[in-house]
């Protein structure tokens, strides 16, 4: 897995990666101090619910199968998450929403499989069709109606969702044509919630032709394009020097597919994982002020740990002048940051020193 430690894999670059083993010696993610249990909500296509290698969340208020809405939450059968396809429980099985959720959270120190940015995290899958504003947002108001009883409920009911994942979009789209889609990251933003979105798989300019989820505005949204294993700019990657916020790597990753098994793919899909998993190390690392603080001012704080995200990637010179940050996410650098402690800059010195003749 070279995109956690790049060690010259695929003729790659050592050190062109996010730095996961060393940010796992300060945390491995999977609970808050105050005891939540961290919660990740994929929205994609479809999952394999049965991956072993997968911690996948179960709604435990609900019955699964009775057609009853045992937990009163508006929603059906939902145990194990929503399919917005069909407006039911019943989670589509799917390759590509199985490889993106082990990028954000593979169960890791099992001796099996691969490891996803978190350890121990939750995943919570929610099936959409890619393109289709009112099933998006169905799909998107499950995971709000989930984290909002989490929290008028102090965790008795919902889900402690701390970020949504979307590896999905609609190429070349005017942001104004799709406004309730775009209205549901703030809403989301408004309960605590970060989402992140993968841009297109093309070597466009975001700014210029649109793209939706990668150019609306809110500030709750992370937008993602793809870098390789030699850290550069994939060539078939979007990007935008105010839409696109950071890189993450994308190319020829190695996570769950289907059955139990392992594969590679490629794309801003396989990038944006990577920082949804960084929003659920964040929660794991924060302290108990920080964490009281999010309980009352839960958008606030949301806010904070995003700049602490795009506040402490590795510049590259391939994302300069085309992307917020113009940099790569280093999640290592990014709990430091958020710790308060300093980041050391590898980059070489030049250093004169004179000595008196004897």
């Amino acid at each position: 897995q070279w995109a956690l430690m790049n060690t010259g894999q695929l003729g790659g670059v050592i050190d062109a990666d996010i730095d996961a083993t060393q940010a796992w010696e300060i945390t491995t993610g999977g609970l808050t101090i105050l005891g939540d249990t961290i919660v990740l909500a994929i929205v994609d296509q479809g999952f394999d619910v049965n991956h072993m290698d997968i911690h996948y969340w179960k709604n435990y208020l609900e019955i699964p199968g009775n057609a009853v809405d045992d937990d009163g939450n508006g929603y059906m059968d939902d145990y194990d998450g929503w399919n917005s396809y069909a407006s039911n429980g019943q989670i589509p099985i799917n390759s590509h929403g199985t490889h993106v959720a082990g990028i954000a959270g593979a169960i890791g120190n099992n001796s099996t499989g691969v490891t996803g940015v978190n350890w121990n995290v939750q995943i919570m899958p929610v099936s959409t069709p890619p393109g289709d504003e009112a099933k998006v947002v169905e799909a998107y108001g499950y995971v709000l109606e989930m984290r909002a009883r989490y929290n008028e409920t102090n965790g008795a009911e919902g889900a402690f969702i701390v970020a949504t994942n979307a590896s999905f979009g609609v190429d070349q789209a005017d942001p104004d044509d799709y406004p309730v889609w775009g209205a549901m990251y703030d809403s989301l933003g408004a309960q605590g919630v970060l989402s992140t979105g993968a841009t297109a798989n093309a070597n466009w300019d975001i700014d210029e032709v649109g793209d939706i989820p990668t150019a609306f505005p809110s500030d709750f949204l992370i937008t993602v394009t793809n870098t390789n294993q030699s850290d550069v700019k994939f060539n078939q990657a979007a990007y935008g020097l105010t839409t696109i916020d950071l890189s993450a790597p994308g190319y020829e990753i190695f996570s769950t597919i289907l059955y139990n098994q392992y594969g590679y793919k490629n794309g801003t899909s396989m990038s944006t994982p990577f920082v949804t998993g960084a929003i659920g190390l964040l929660f794991s690392a924060a302290d108990e002020a920080t964490m009281q603080s999010y309980r009352v001012n839960p958008d606030s704080i949301a806010l904070l740990f995003k700049s602490q995200i795009l506040n402490s990637v590795d510049k590259l010179t391939s994302l300069d002048s085309i992307t917020v940050t113009e940099g790569r996410l280093n999640i290592y650098k990014m709990l430091l940051l958020h710790l308060g402690e300093p980041i050391l800059q590898q980059e070489p010195v030049t250093i004169d020193a004179e000595a008196a003749p004897d």
